[in-house]
């Protein structure tokens, strides 16, 4: 290939980048902002014109479907009471809570009158504190500013909040080899945080113990509960509690350290007391979702939750072998009677996020998935059962995958499929048809040169299972010809990493499908694979990962299906293939080119975790359970560094706050022990979020066409900022 080809090829590519992709699509994802009646709705619909794209707001009748189309007109002003930022308000705007000095002190909004209401915080030893495991340096230098992490009861009297002591928790360094506050020393700046690894000891993992505030008597008392060992919420919109309507307790789950224990518990406001309605063992490990991405209620742990009437606790477990509901009757004199959910009908059904319960009516509405009459078992489907277990009915008939807004007396359900593209519909409760609102606008998106995945399904390496993914072919295909093969790659036991939703954009700035759409502009096939230890097909397919961190979620299927896939494929060439990934990507990319170096001839590995004792204790103990040495040996890849025969190209976030650039350091270490030949990439600036850097995508796709296609990468592109 010449060089003015290849840089055309290059430009093709930059063309797809998300940037660029992101506003591609009119009326893909519909926001819809229902009238307190729960009646009506509105939107904005994107309408494309002479002079760009225009917003007009529309609103639906949600019995009738008929429409309006209104002027959007002036913002709604509120009562131009401004609050300081590092305030939590109560939900009737008579209190505020704030720190000073580690505790916490609560504001009467009227009187200004000040009341401290705790005296023993400390440094690391903090009330409402952010805590995210995973991000501690990032939100500091991205100026966040600390806030009570309160969830408050409807009537604004209580709150429950949280003491997170991390004192005894040992830190980990990052080096700010720049300064960006403006200040004249040229020093490089140590951040530390406190990060727990398995290893550690119940004395030096964070304690977080929780406490129920009341504004009336102006205290702050601690919930009668064990300490949780893992974060207990992130804001008050993730918080693990839950509020009764009329402010007089709330309910929460309780996980034990190593996740094999969990309880509902039910607490009372007034004094903290609380009694435990739900406890639940297994000799695997409870599926909390990740990311709010799969389980639980909104973003609440294993979709549990408490009648209004207290006669009722619905506890979701996967004790048959997949995710259901369990009623639990709650007795007069405190005993417990258990009962299924569901009727026989439920099967195979894995029940995910809980949309609605509506008591009046003894109906709970769900987001499930597994449904027989779907070509893929993670389409998500919504359901509606009654409290007793009875009428299981299926709502959104479409074979793809769904999103659904619920009113009153009816929802709004957006569906796609990555090969179809978004359609967004009103139906009623029962799941008929009131009217078609949008179909997504996709013409600008394929103008870029976007091309529509192809489903497949393979066999595992079990001979049996079977397997989905998507493929994305080379562009400008010419017959006979064989092409090289990206296999993109997680490897993560938290969730999947195929697409199952039309997919244009990526909320964390990075490229859609691992860049596989611009890759195939090089010249490449793509594809991702779900291998067995991902979630969501009950837990014989997920417990494979099970003391199996070092499966990297089924990387023995991703070997073993190539030769299926190029027979269904003849165009692609096994004999030229290469694997990339992020995080838990990046320690499965090594870990395939040092398992398997006859397969992978190339591999791009960033921000890996590629020795699980230097990880942040929770997701690591969630699959691999409390600390066994000989077990999370198998997890350190770097023992096998020495098998290294292919083409390597490690990267690394200077500023990761997530995985340790410590862990790239070391395997390298490793490397260069066993005289071993790769590429080493480090951003002085970037965090975790390496795959958003767009200079690491570009030398991640120049390295790729050097090792793969055999052609040299243009030196630049001129006109086009990389």
């Amino acid at each position: 290939m010449t060089d003015v080809q290849m840089e055309a090829r290059y430009r093709e590519a930059v063309r797809l980048y998300t940037r660029n992709t992101r506003s591609s699509v009119l009326n893909g994802s519909p926001a819809i902002c229902w009238e307190p009646d729960g009646l009506s709705f509105t939107y904005e619909r994107q309408v494309r014109e002479e002079d760009g794209i225009q917003n007009v707001t529309v609103r639906v009748d949600a019995l009738t479907g008929e429409t309006k189309e209104m002027h959007s007109g002036e913002p709604t002003k509120g009562d131009g009471t401004l609050f300081p930022v590092d305030w939590s308000i109560s939900p009737d705007g008579g209190h505020a809570l704030y720190t000073r000095d580690h505790n916490l002190v609560m504001r009467e909004i009227s009187s200004g009158l000040e009341s401290v209401l705790t005296k023993d915080g400390e440094a690391l030893c903090e009330y409402g504190c952010y805590i995210d495991i995973y991000s501690q340096i990032t939100v500091q230098r991205e100026g966040y500013v600390e806030h009570p992490l309160v969830c408050w009861s409807p009537d604004g009297r209580y709150f429950v909040t949280y003491r997170a002591d991390r004192r005894t928790t040992r830190l980990l360094p990052v080096i700010e080899s720049f300064r960006e506050d403006g200040a004249e020393d040229v020093r490089p700046l140590l951040r530390q945080y406190p990060c727990p690894f398995v290893v550690d000891a119940d004395g030096e993992i964070p304690h977080y113990s929780l406490y129920v505030g009341d504004t009336e008597q102006k205290v702050l008392r601690r919930v009668d509960a064990p300490d949780f060992l893992y974060p207990v919420f992130t804001s008050a919109e993730k918080s693990i509690v839950r509020w009764m309507d009329d402010s007089s307790e709330f309910y929460f789950t309780w996980i034990a350290r190593g996740y094999q224990e969990a309880r509902l518990y039910l607490a009372q406001a007034a004094d903290g007391g609380a009694r435990v309605l739900v406890r639940e063992t297994t000799d695997r490990f409870f599926n909390l979702g990740a990311f709010q991405l799969l389980d639980g209620y909104g973003s609440y742990l294993f979709s549990n939750f408490v009648t209004q009437d207290r006669r009722y606790a619905f506890w979701q477990s996967e004790r048959s072998g997949y995710a259901h509901m369990y009623r639990y009757r709650l007795e007069p004199d405190g005993s417990v009677c258990e009962g299924d959910l569901f009727d026989e009908a439920a099967g195979r059904l894995i029940v995910q996020k809980l949309i609605r319960v509506d008591e009046e009516e003894q109906t709970l509405y769900f987001m499930g998935n597994q449904e027989e009459a779907c070509s893929d078992p993670l389409y998500y489907q919504f359901y509606v059962v009654n409290l007793n277990g009875s009428g299981l009915r299926r709502l959104t008939p479409e074979d793809a995958t769904h999103r659904v807004s619920m009113g009153r007396k009816g929802f709004v359900d957006t569906y796609s499929r990555v090969d179809a593209p978004p359609v967004t519909v009103l139906r009623d409760l029962e799941g008929k048809l009131i009217c078609k609102l949008e179909e997504a606008d996709v013409s600008q998106l394929l103008e870029l040169g976007y091309q529509f995945p192809e489903r497949f399904t393979v066999t595992a390496a079990d001979g049996k299972t079977t397997l989905y993914g998507i493929l994305i072919r080379p562009a400008h295909m010419e017959p006979g010809r064989k092409y090289p093969l990206i296999d993109y790659i997680y490897g993560g036991a938290q969730l999947y990493n195929v697409p199952r939703e039309f997919t244009w954009d990526n909320a964390m700035n990075r490229e859609i499908f691992g860049g596989l759409q611009s890759f195939a502009k090089l010249g490449f096939a793509g594809i991702i694979l779900d291998g067995r230890g991902t979630p969501g097909r009950g837990m014989e397919f997920h417990g494979f990962s099970y003391q199996n961190i070092h499966g990297c979620a089924g990387l023995e299927d991703h070997a073993a299906c190539l030769k299926e896939l190029a027979e269904k494929y003849p165009f692609l060439d096994c004999n030229r293939v290469g694997m990339w990934g992020n995080s838990a990507g990046g320690y499965a990319t090594v870990s395939a080119m040092l398992r398997y170096p006859q397969v992978y001839r190339a591999g791009v590995a960033s921000s890996g975790n590629y020795d699980q004792r230097m990880y942040e204790h929770s997701w690591t103990e969630r699959y691999y359970g409390l600390y066994q040495k000989e077990l999370y040996e198998k997890g350190d890849i770097t023992r096998l560094a020495g098998r290294l025969t292919g083409r390597l190209l490690l990267a690394y976030g200077a500023m990761d706050d997530n995985v340790s650039m410590s862990q790239t350091l070391r395997l390298c270490d490793e490397l260069n022990r066993h005289g071993k030949v790769y590429d080493l990439l480090a951003l002085p600036r970037s965090n975790h979020n390496v795959p958003s850097d767009l200079y690491f995508v570009r030398r991640k796709m120049d390295f790729f066409v050097k090792e793969l296609l055999g052609e040299e990468p243009p030196a630049e592109i001129s006109g086009e900022v990389l």
